[in-house]
């Protein structure tokens, strides 16, 4: 029996020594994963910081005035007056569009699934209103003229 109970000890001591690599080998697998990623995110604000120093260079006034008074001739600039700039209440109002659906009334649908599925729109168009029924998904309305 001594023998058989350090067997079972012995392989059990085999398999946790097998789970404990396994685990420290996904540990290290998972932080190379993040220490790739955070060399990625890095890379990305350097980047990004190389960017905005272009971005800082690009937009400088007097490097725009040189680059406005080279293409004058070109693309036919001419000063900002002060009448140019208007105040918000002198920009018009836009138009509202031309007809609105007033009411779209009741949507009633059974809970039926083999049951047809009643759909009623109210279109108030002046004294006019429209209701339809439907009945299954693609099928035609009853009285259609189609």
């Amino acid at each position: 029996m001594l023998r058989t109970f350090d067997i079972i000890l012995i392989g059990l001591m085999i398999a946790a020594a097998a789970v404990t690599y396994k685990i420290k080998h996904d540990a290290e697998k998972q932080m190379a994963e993040v220490h790739k990623i955070e060399r990625m995110i890095t890379d990305e604000k350097d980047t990004i910081d190389l960017l905005k120093a272009d971005w800082s260079l690009l937009t400088q006034p007097s490097r725009l005035q040189n680059l406005v008074a080279s293409f004058q001739t070109q693309l036919n600039l001419q000063p900002v007056d002060a009448q140019q700039i208007a105040n918000i209440n002198e920009i018009p109002k836009a138009k509202p569009p031309a007809e609105k659906v007033d009411d779209v009334a009741n949507l009633i649908t059974e809970a039926d699934a083999g049951k047809a599925i009643k759909k009623t729109d109210t279109i108030k168009t002046g004294s006019v209103s429209k209701a339809t029924n439907l009945a299954a998904p693609g099928a035609k309305p009853k009285g259609a003229a189609h």
